[in-house]
Parts: C-alpha cells; structure tokens; sequence
C-alpha cells in the first residue's frame, strides 16, 4: 500500500537512514547531498518542504518511509507547469513504487492545483528514472546537451514532459 503524506518530525530518522547512500544521491540536485546528515534531515523537514509554491511529499509504502516525491511550481508566465522530482531509499527499488509515487503526484498537480504541464530533468545515465516516468505517460521532449556539472562529471540533462490533454 503506497500513500503520500506530509513531512513530520518523527520522519528524520528514516530520512536519514535512506537518503545517506551514495547511490541514492548519485543522480539528484546538488541540494541533496552526500554524505547525507543529521542537520540536512533536520533542515529539510523543517525548511526544505515549505519552499514557497512547492509540494513535497512523503512517499510511505506499507507503513515506512520509503523516499520522496515533490513537485517545484514555477511563477509568472510559466505558472501553469511545475517540475516534478523524486527518490526512493535503496531498499524499495524495484517494485514499482517510484512509479505509483510519480502517478499519484502526477494526477494531484492536474486535478487539485490546476496545472497544465509537468516535466521531469532526469540525468543520462539515469535510465531507470526515465523508465518510471514514461510508465506515467510522460515523453521526451530533448536532451540538453553538458547541461550539469556533477561529482567531476558532466551530464546531459533528459527532459520528459506530461501536458493535461483539454
């Protein structure tokens, strides 16, 4: 059973114990670092959710905290789409939960918030990623070429989209 929840306090621990894995950090956004901290847990269950305009959400698969998915609206004239972004502690790959998380929060952005487009920037050698989001109906719209700067590597940056069909 896979539901989406707001952050508490009583998930820093688990947050911790999950995201602290390089292999889980390998492929995301310079704000989620490695090594992975007590105070990075702290900080993001008290500060790192209330970004203004964004919604991030627990994903909690039979009853544990199994990672993370959240959507970042965008203002002004692209105030109708957000991107989407997500992780999954290693011990939950494979069983399609990243998949259901991204479904769920896919369907919550078009319905709930009204928005019209969300995509996704998913490193190249991330192809497991890619997969998740196809499943959910979203599709390549390029490949930014050296578009990140990471670990002493650059990576193309593959942009995958879902537009809300009217």
């Amino acid at each position: 059973m896979l539901t989406l929840r707001d952050y508490a306090n009583s998930d820093i621990e688990a947050l911790l114990a999950l995201a602290n894995n390089k292999l889980v950090s390998r492929f995301l956004v310079y704000t989620f670092p490695y090594p992975y901290t007590r105070a990075d847990a702290k900080w993001w269950v008290s500060e790192g959710v209330k970004a203004e305009g964004d919604v991030t959400k627990v994903i909690e698969y039979n009853g544990q905290f199994a990672g993370s998915v959240g959507i970042a609206r965008k203002t002004g004239w692209r105030d109708h789409l957000a991107e989407i972004g997500y992780w999954l502690g290693e011990p939950y790959w494979g069983n399609g939960i990243a998949t259901q998380a991204v479904q769920q929060m896919t369907d919550y952005a078009f319905s709930d918030l009204k928005l019209q487009k969300l995509y996704a920037l998913i490193l190249a050698p991330n192809i497991v990623s890619m997969r998740v989001v196809e499943k959910c109906a979203y599709e390549l719209e390029g490949v930014l070429k050296q578009e990140v700067f990471k670990d002493g590597q650059y990576y193309d940056v593959h942009r995958f989209a879902k537009v809300l069909k009217i």
